[in-house]
């Protein structure tokens, strides 16, 4: 079953960038969910998570820094619209 993101939590910054540390959103089934980044990163293996911004569905997808940290991004996709930093707070 496919899950929606539809707002992203931030890290206070601090030293370093501002990252996303979580996610809400709502599967297609209609249960809301709230997740660490590191369990979605987990999920990906088998789930599959999505934006929808301004009519463009996006597939979420995970990604290693070169520090070896695992985060989540959109697929590449030629524009920045659909980004998950274009997502509501919470």
């Amino acid at each position: 079953m496919p899950y929606k993101i539809t707002h992203v939590r931030l890290s206070s910054g601090g030293y370093t960038e501002e990252h996303i540390t979580d996610v809400k959103g709502v599967s297609d089934g209609g249960t809301n969910f709230t997740e660490t980044v590191a369990q979605v990163v987990g999920y990906l293996k088998t789930m599959r998570y999505y934006v929808s911004i301004k009519g463009n569905t996006i597939d979420v997808i995970s990604q290693k820094s070169s520090s070896g940290r695992e985060y989540i991004r959109t697929k590449p996709d030629g524009t920045t619209v659909d980004n998950l930093l274009s997502l509501q707070r919470f």
